[in-house]
């Protein structure tokens, strides 16, 4: 068990123990299924993976709060297609205690004839039984549906089925709108969009919310605000991931000693906890997931895993398994848990792709106040904040250096196109952080050529500007460009009522901010101009805002040359530096061009202070965490308090 142990034995001593396509939800983001590999290992020496959850693509229930209070919220009526007003919820099937019954379809001729419960559950509020969910055919027909029933000790002790529908053939899956859930914040603008609440209780329609995980001035009447959105999103749970019967679950079943293992962090007991899938006695003990250090602890297919934290698989199991993972992946920022000193937290990768090293923690949260990501001195500071990748077997931690770009405000950006270089290298050229003045607006041609353009036609929009025009293929961002709003077909300004406007008529155009003022993709480029898709809409106006063009921000608080990734697009390998002046990045030098970058990479500035214990003084801010892997935090900041850091989103439309 040597491998085993060192596994698990390097972080208790590191640790202190004592013993996470299809556009989905309001947030935006994309959902879909993404397959995982376990490598072969042995009971002796086990392989070990730590994997994402993240969060439910489709959400139970979308509504806006109508008041809050200290750790709950509320919500009105709704109407059906009938008029009819009803309560969003059936009180207590949120409850964080539930346990969900484990329901079994039959067939007949292609339609659903019985419902067995094979495992009745617990913890439901008497007279309220939860709504069933029965999948859709596989085949052409119509989905079955059926109510649930409960006994008097809140159980489920029957489901009926309403119509069998038609079209199976093969039993569908057959799941109850209950146990635990979370409620995620979907406002859009926000700055805690995302974050998410456990629900403890629900009635008729108030939800009763966990709030232990605020951090310290923060409160849930600042975060969930009358006529904030929200959703409802069922919690991912060790039997929702890795199933509740033994022909679903993806790794290896049996009994504590065989079966392959899954670990979950328990914060409140600062420990691993193993979990593993148990066939089951003859009736005693009934099949499903259980603690493997507490047994008569009861059925565990409720335990339950945070949107942001992710588990540990250790395959016992001389062969590969493949688990599949059906979740979202989002385009919106993240709010990244630091947990306080002496904690931990295993977390996914809420993004979905893969991610540098130098993207978790934005530049600006390295420091030493209780807020910081606490930088360190040397490999050896005890008082560094840790970050640990696994691979295989191995732990990898990091660390950040003091002294190198901690004291960054505001992170530098820029843009790039397609590799220009040998095999789609990238180039100097192919790199832009630039800004200057908007000097005119013309209707043109997809070549910037305005010459017998009728403004009706034309769908593209050539801008003036000055200094030396970004090369096509590269974003753009435009702002305060204004100008006399035209009308439809661009041979009349118009004033406030939409009315034509002539020269001479008395009426005054009304001056407005183009539509223009936004992040585009320039298509053609010539001297003093660039080409951008879209309908002009104004008769460009110099005196109204400062109209500006750029292609990034060349940032605050850097204090030194800092290093630059080229992500996606194709390509890898893309490296180079930014040259900083006044604590801002003013230029960037391609120094490895990567190869393959055939479409527009995302340009990543980081510190360049992230360093790997054992690895002397490299610059490692490019490692990167698989789009299905997490990581493990672990805070060492003497003072660090519980804090939520703003992650930038790299699917985050520019």
């Amino acid at each position: 068990m040597k491998k085993a142990l060192s596994l698990f034995t390097l972080p208790i001593v590191l640790f202190c123990f004592t013993s996470q396509l299809v556009l989905a939800s309001d947030t935006g983001g994309y959902a879909g299924t993404v397959s995982i590999t376990l490598s072969a290992g042995t009971q002796a020496t086990p392989s070990y993976k730590v994997v994402s959850a993240g969060v439910s693509a489709d959400p139970v229930y979308t509504g806006v709060i109508t008041s809050v209070t200290s750790n709950t919220i509320s919500f009105g009526t709704e109407t059906d297609s009938e008029g009819t007003e009803t309560n969003p919820f059936v009180t207590g099937v949120f409850k964080s205690t539930v346990k969900v019954p484990v329901l079994t379809a039959s067939l007949n001729s292609g339609s659903v004839n019985s419902i067995a419960v094979t495992y009745a559950g617990a913890g439901f509020t008497a007279g309220n039984p939860p709504e069933v969910v029965i999948d859709f055919p596989d085949g052409d027909g119509d989905e079955a549906n059926a109510t649930a029933a409960l006994d008097g000790s809140g159980t489920v002790n029957a489901v009926t089925v309403g119509t069998g529908g038609g079209g199976y053939s093969v039993a569908p899956t057959v799941s109850l709108v209950a146990g635990p859930h979370f409620v995620r914040l979907t406002e859009s603008g926000s700055s805690d969009v995302g974050r998410c609440f456990l629900i403890t209780d629900n009635n008729a329609s108030r939800l009763t919310l966990d709030i232990s995980r605020l951090a310290t001035g923060e409160s849930l009447t600042n975060i969930l605000q009358a006529d904030y959105s929200i959703e409802i999103i069922a919690a991912n749970t060790l039997g929702g991931m890795m199933g509740i019967t033994q022909g679903d679950c993806p790794i290896a079943v049996g009994d504590r000693n065989t079966a392959d293992l899954v670990y979950l962090w328990d914060t409140d007991k600062a420990m691993y906890v193993p979990y593993f899938f148990y066939t089951g006695n003859g009736g005693s003990r009934p099949a499903g997931w259980y603690n493997r250090n507490k047994m008569r602890s009861g059925l565990q297919n409720d335990a339950l895993i945070y949107p942001d934290e992710g588990f540990i698989i250790a395959r016992r199991t001389n062969s590969t398994a493949t688990i599949n993972i059906v979740g979202g992946a989002s385009e919106v920022n993240q709010k990244l848990r630091l947990p306080a000193v002496g904690q931990q937290v295993v977390m996914n990768n809420p993004f979905g792709v893969d991610v540098l090293l130098g993207e978790i923690i934005p530049s600006q949260f390295f420091g030493t106040s209780a807020s910081d990501f606490r930088t360190g001195a040397s490999d050896s500071d005890t008082n560094a904040d840790i970050i640990f990748f696994l691979s295989g077997s191995t732990w990898t931690q990091y660390w950040y250096k003091t002294g190198v770009n901690d004291g960054v405000t505001r992170v530098a950006t820029a843009v790039a196109k397609a590799g220009s270089g040998g095999s789609g290298a990238m180039t100097n050229s192919d790199v832009s952080l630039a800004s200057g003045s908007v000097t005119g607006l013309a209707s043109c041609d997809a070549s910037g050529g305005t010459s017998g353009i009728d403004h009706n036609a034309s769908e593209y929009v050539k801008v003036s500007l000055s200094g030396t025009a970004p090369a096509a293929g590269m974003s753009i961002t435009f702002s305060e460009v204004a100008g006399q709003r035209i009308n439809d077909n661009g041979t009349y300004e118009v004033d406030d009522n939409g009315t034509d406007v002539t020269v001479g008529s008395g009426l005054t155009p009304v001056v407005a901010y183009s539509t223009v003022n936004a992040t585009h993709e320039i298509v053609a480029r010539g001297s003093g101009y660039v080409v951008v898709k879209g309908r002009r809409d104004v008769n460009f106006n110099s005196g109204k805002g400062t109209p500006a063009w750029s292609t990034g921000d060349g940032g605050a608080g850097y204090s030194g040359t800092a290093t630059v990734y080229f992500v996606g697009g194709g390509g890898s390998g893309g490296v180079g530096t930014a040259a900083v002046s006044g604590g801002a990045v003013t230029g960037i030098t391609v120094t490895s061009g990567g190869t393959g970058y055939t479409s527009a990479p995302q340009v990543v500035v980081t510190g360049g202070g992230w360093r790997k214990i054992g690895a002397a003084d490299a610059v490692k801010d490019g490692d990167l965490l698989g789009s299905t892997e997490g990581m493990i935090i672990m805070r060492r900041n003497p003072s660090g308090a519980l804090t939520y850091i703003e992650a930038i989103n790299p699917n985050k439309q520019k």
